[in-house]
């Protein structure tokens, strides 16, 4: 089954080449297509180009910047001195567990009567609910409670928890909402409308090395760089941009989880599969999903066990189960999607249709966001997929394209909606059974005006073109030097042409091709994935791809993305 619309229909869209970043890549010593890159992501001078080539910890921003965190600091350096009981409650995702173990493992180190909460996402959703907080509350008898990852819109259940007398420090990265909620401190950095691209376990050492800041002793016990590795798991898994200060988090935190101390980390590495240096993609593609099946099929608790424990038996045991959770996700999966392209393959209208929704009983509400992802990228449209349990309540998650808020279309639409929020790319909701028509109507006539036709029209940005033969391993290892690569950083493409084919193209796997050309002092391997059915002439053929790594032949290869045959 065809799961996306045929590759070639992408338009194929060139950077414009700048003469001034050929001047500045030559005054650093840089390749002019280097230069290029650079010029297009913002570094127009040789300071630029500097800091964002080689980003130092230095370069981080003061803490106290942010709205109450100097606040947020105080309250807890007084819960510590005072004995008083701290919970950490976290969310579900890896953000949120990232945050929570950070969290955790910092305060034990400063001597705090610490422990942590987490949600089930079957039972009690998304967030800081009612329910959820009541049975922390049963649970863990909190006297300070530090939401992280979530609450930025729990006005009624932080109002309950100050009447309970438990005092409410929010640390959270999500969009606010018209009322602030009920907290002594509530460190968001929309509220600033700075460093907003940090995910949550970024806002998390940032208040950490607020505490520092302010402790003179504790400054003594701890260095952060110690933490960094959750900083990097947490900010490359929430898909937030790899930018400025994320991008020196992640870049020190990719070195932390090559290196790191953290039991669990070691594990899942070795379930993963992953040797040698750690990349942001190893990060996104075998390490979160990991983390992340633990809390999509049943209690997230096993996954923060997996980060906060020092018991190599029990990590070892843990990092199994969620191995095989992990499989089961796949599987689930790939069901619902096969369903939804079914119904799409006779419901969806090219020439109409702006956004996709799409909702049935017994979608695991788990996966309902990687199904949305996928079928995003497939047909390109703001796609909202929700799961329905048997008493009629839909919990949906959905994925957006540029140019569109995913979290503000559904506001639009809220009165047909229990609840929604999230940020413009992703969002969630939670709709009953008997208003999802209802909804599905409203957001269709919102997109109408919300959502423009050029934002649906598939493209395929080039940096710049290369000839077959300066491609290998040296232009990899230069390229490399703007990773780690991810949202608004990503590995740029080129167009490939003049390629001198060493041998005749390679069928392989289902429906894989690879190509062979002669590149720099070596036989360059380029690879087409799901692409051997498009027709192929490779007299004169430009490719489009990504210089990338392969670890088991140990040496660089072309990744395609696209090509166009010659005339």
């Amino acid at each position: 089954m065809k799961v996306r619309p045929p590759i070639s229909t992408r338009r194929w869209v060139h950077l414009p080449w700048v003469e001034e970043s050929e001047r500045l890549a030559q005054e650093s010593s840089l390749r002019p297509i280097l230069g290029h890159v650079l010029w297009h992501r913002g570094c127009q001078s040789r300071e630029g180009i500097e800091g964002f080539l080689t980003p130092r910890l230095q370069m981080l921003g003061d803490p106290f910047l942010l709205t109450d965190l100097k606040k947020a600091a105080e309250v807890i350096l007084k819960a510590i001195e005072g004995s008083k009981r701290i919970v950490i409650y976290g969310d579900y995702d890896v953000d949120g567990m990232t945050s929570t173990a950070f969290f955790y493992r910092f305060l034990k180190r400063l001597g705090a009567h610490v422990d942590c909460f987490l949600p089930h996402r079957m039972s009690e959703g998304y967030g800081l609910t009612l329910q959820g907080v009541k049975r922390c509350l049963a649970e863990k008898q909190p006297d300070l409670l530090i939401a992280v990852d979530c609450a930025t819109t729990a006005i009624e259940e932080t109002q309950y928890l100050q009447s309970e007398g438990v005092q409410v420090v929010i640390v959270d990265h999500h969009e606010l909402a018209e009322r602030a909620p009920f907290a002594t401190a509530f460190v968001n950095p929309h509220q600033d409308g700075i460093l907003t691209y940090l995910a949550s376990v970024g806002l998390v050492f940032k208040v950490c090395h607020g505490i520092l800041k302010l402790g003179e002793n504790q400054r003594k016990q701890i260095d952060l760089r110690d933490y960094l590795d959750l900083v990097a798991l947490g900010t490359v898994a929430d898909l937030v941009p790899l930018i400025e200060e994320n991008r020196i988090l992640v870049q020190r935190g990719l070195e932390q989880i090559t290196k790191s101390q953290v039991i669990g980390i070691r594990a899942l590495k070795r379930v993963s599969g992953i040797r040698g240096e750690v990349k942001a993609s190893d990060v996104g593609f075998r390490l979160a999903p990991r983390l992340n099946a633990g809390g999509r099929l049943g209690d997230a608790c096993r996954s923060l066990e997996v980060l906060i424990s020092d018991d190599e038996v029990e990590v070892e045991r843990l990092v199994q189960e969620l191995d095989q959770a992990n499989k089961e996700r796949q599987k689930i999966e790939q069901a619902i999607l096969e369903e939804a392209f079914q119904e799409l393959n006779l419901s969806f209208l090219p020439d109409s249709d702006r956004v996709i929704v799409l909702g049935k009983r017994g979608w695991h509400c788990g996966v309902i966001g990687i199904v949305a992802s996928r079928i995003q990228k497939a047909y390109h449209r703001p796609t909202l997929i929700i799961g329905f349990d048997e008493a009629g309540t839909g919990k949906g998650s959905g994925r957006s394209v540029e140019g569109c808020s995913l979290v503000d279309l559904l506001r639009s639409c809220d009165s047909h909606l229990v609840t929604c929020g999230g940020h413009e790319m992703a969002a969630g909701l939670t709709v009953r059974e008997e208003s999802f028509e209802g909804f599905k109507k409203a957001i269709f006539e919102k997109a109408e005006s919300a959502v423009q036709w050029s934002a649906l029209q598939p493209t395929l940005t080039l940096h710049g073109k290369l000839q077959g033969e300066v491609v290998g391993g040296k232009l990899y290892s230069e390229l490399n030097r703007l990773a780690p690569f991810g949202q608004k950083n990503s590995q740029p493409v080129f167009e490939i042409d003049q390629l001198e084919m060493t041998r005749a193209p390679k069928v392989f796997g289902n429906n894989h091709v690879k190509f062979f050309f002669k590149g720099e002092g070596q036989e360059v391997e380029a690879v087409g994935f799901d692409m051997a059915d498009r027709e192929l002439k490779t007299q004169g053929i430009k490719l489009a791809g990504v210089l990338d790594w392969d670890d088991y032949r140990g040496q660089m290869n072309v990744r395609v993305i696209d090509w166009k045959n010659g005339v």
